[in-house]
């Protein structure tokens, strides 16, 4: 295929240059097409996804009773590499994929930008993910007893961070070089939007990271005269990416599928789209927390901006309640599984953004509690799966073909916002025990409580998984180019699955909903 960044078959019908093809596992071995590159971003991160949340599961279950099944060092381990896990192996790659597949098709692409790159980039994190997994395992976590296989751990997160970085280089410049005529930024999808916004936070913030790892490294290896390679704090010094704000940037795209699928599944134009715009840009801004390391800077969480950033997030989620509620009310909603599961996604949102809010009040002693923020943890994690979710299930015709089984996505719906409150509330309600003594003794039965929530959200991503295959089964119900009757951005403007090169002639863009002003 042509791995060119211009479409070589316009004037031409693109169904007729070359067939539609759903990706094969075979496929994406020496290819730079970004739907096979994209589509195994996604089944392999939702893998990764139910083994992650089987971890976390494990390691709060051994808090559980007198009578613990795990070391204390091994169930450390466990829950710190589960932290890292499900965001550098499952919710980064899951809205890249999607990223990667969708975005070329939004703006009207014949291909992603650098589609090598992007293969590159695929195939190094696919590796890196295998090694930290394998290195983890022989107590190769931070803090691990063997040196080596902690050494090969920071050197696969390494790996993690470059592969993912490079990919998003690849949607973002697609996002802004590749645009069809008329198309402006104002005017392209709200997840493409999204990409850009939380892809911008990811290149801004994921290279500290990196410089974290190193510096770790280089201590740890070399027998450094700091304390960055000290065992006992390596994993407090990489640890703000999974706590306020620095969490919320890994939920941003997802804020984008929920605008997308919502538009679609009610039929009509998002009011006050700029509005939308301004919210998920703001939200951006107020998820960098690059800044606020609690080994660099103990006294972060103390600082005026760090509580002002985590109670103004409430705004931007606030408004786009709003812009919700407002499409709900102007359109008629289709009761389909991908509308369920991007309403889970906002409601999982909200009460993170709260929890959030609540860590930020100094009088309520929350920050004093790992608990409650671990819950928030889980309530971010769970709402960006359940975003992902909305979004392969909304997107998955598009890339199989074909209908996926509806009545496994309306399960999940119920499945991922029962995980997430379950996992999340839980220990929350755990963390205030600190202010509150009369709920020590609840904690064993909440912290079973919250792990359980943890396997039923390894099962909303079995069931995404499965909802995805489904699609592509023979004898599933065949995809039109417009699956859902009612779309609205380019990419249902293309057959199901797209061919090579995805369009023939497109007209020039001169709304955000360039289907809706073709049938005006």
């Amino acid at each position: 295929m042509a791995l060119t960044d211009t479409r070589p078959e316009t004037g031409t019908d693109a169904s007729a240059v070359a067939p539609s093809v759903v990706p094969s596992p075979l496929t994406i071995f020496g290819t730079g097409d970004h739907k096979a590159v994209g589509t195994f971003y996604v089944l392999a991160a939702l893998v990764f996804g139910i083994a992650g949340w089987v971890a976390a599961s494990l390691s709060l279950g051994h808090e559980v009773g007198s009578n613990p099944f795990l070391s204390g060092s091994t169930a450390m381990q466990l829950g710190q590499t589960s932290n890292l896990g499900l965001i550098l192996l499952v919710i980064v790659p899951l809205f890249l994929g999607l990223g990667t597949y969708i975005v070329p098709l939004q703006v009207g692409a014949s291909t992603v930008a650098f589609p090598r790159a992007a293969a590159a980039a695929m195939w190094t994190w696919l590796l890196s993910s295998g090694v930290f997994i394998v290195a983890s395992f022989i107590d190769g976590g931070f803090g691990g007893s063997r040196e080596k296989s902690v050494s090969l751990t920071l050197m696969a997160l390494g790996g993690l961070i470059i592969a993912l970085l490079l990919g998003t280089v690849c949607v973002l410049t697609t996002a802004v070089t590749l645009r069809t005529p008329g198309m402006t930024l104002d005017r392209v999808p709200m997840f493409t939007f999204s990409m850009l916004v939380g892809g911008a936070i990811w290149l801004l913030t994921l290279p500290v990271l990196l410089a974290n790892l190193l510096l770790i490294w280089v201590d740890h290896r070399y027998n450094g005269g700091t304390t960055f390679g000290a065992g006992a704090i390596q994993f407090e010094q990489v640890s703000w990416i999974t706590h306020e704000p620095q969490i919320y940037a890994f939920l941003i795209p997802g804020l984008g599928i929920v605008a997308d699928v919502i538009a679609t599944l009610t039929g009509a134009r998002l009011g006050q789209r700029n509005i939308l715009l301004l919210a998920i840009g703001a939200f951006g801004v107020l998820s960098v927390g690059a800044w606020a390391q609690p080994a660099i800077y103990p006294s972060a969480s103390d600082d005026l901006l760090w509580q002002a950033m985590g109670i103004l997030m409430l705004l931007p989620v606030l408004l786009l309640f709003g812009g919700v509620a407002k499409a709900f009310k102007d359109g008629k909603p289709s009761l389909k599984s991908p509308l369920g599961l991007a309403v889970a996604s906002l409601l999982l949102t909200l009460l993170a953004v709260l929890a959030g809010a609540l860590l930020a009040i100094t009088p309520l002693e929350l920050r004093a509690s790992e608990l409650f923020a671990t819950g928030q943890f889980v309530l971010a994690i769970a709402a960006a799966l359940s975003a992902a979710a909305a979004g392969i299930g909304y997107w998955g015709p598009k890339m199989t073909g074909g209908h996926s089984a509806d009545g496994l996505g309306k399960l999940n719906v119920l499945v991922l916002l029962g995980g997430g409150a379950l996992g999340g509330l839980s220990l929350c309600v755990v963390g205030f025990s600190h202010r509150f003594t009369g709920l020590d003794g609840a904690h064993d039965a909440l912290v079973g409580v919250s792990s359980i929530g943890c396997l039923l959200l390894a099962l909303g991503g079995a069931l995404a998984l499965l909802g995805l295959l489904s699609g592509a089964r023979k004898g599933a119900p065949e995809a039109a180019a417009d699956a859902w009757g009612t779309g609205q951005t380019l990419e249902w403007a293309c057959p199901s699955p797209p061919p090579t090169g995805n369009f023939g002639d497109l007209a020039v863009v001169r709304s955000p909903e360039p289907l809706l002003d073709e049938e005006a």
